[in-house]
């Protein structure tokens, strides 16, 4: 069985410096999108891998808002190991400094 779901989370971030900001999925089942501002950032067509994307330059500095949306497309060609779908393991924002300290 297959379909389409959607996810958002809205939330404020500091990009102020050399900051740098990514968001990690750890799992999502399967073929998805990922929107940041309403700005495509990547697609990822696997289900079973961690994966991260760079969000870095599509965020809006503090006070505006973020709104990052994931369309989740289950295309009904699943395994025997997960059938189910979506956001299915944890997923995590992290900033850190743009450039490495030395």
């Amino acid at each position: 069985m297959g379909g389409t779901a959607w996810y958002r989370k809205h939330f404020t971030a500091n990009t102020i410096g050399n900051k740098k900001t990514n968001i990690y999925f750890d799992g999502v089942y399967m073929n998805f999108d990922v929107w940041v501002n309403g700005k495509h950032v990547g697609n990822h067509p696997y289900g079973y891998t961690g994966f991260s994307y760079d969000i870095t330059p599509f965020l809006n500095s503090q006070p505006k808002q973020n709104v990052i949306a994931v369309r989740v497309h289950n295309e009904g060609k699943n395994s025997r190991w997960y059938s189910g779908s979506g956001i299915y393991r944890n997923v995590s924002i992290t900033t850190s400094n743009r450039f490495g300290s030395f």
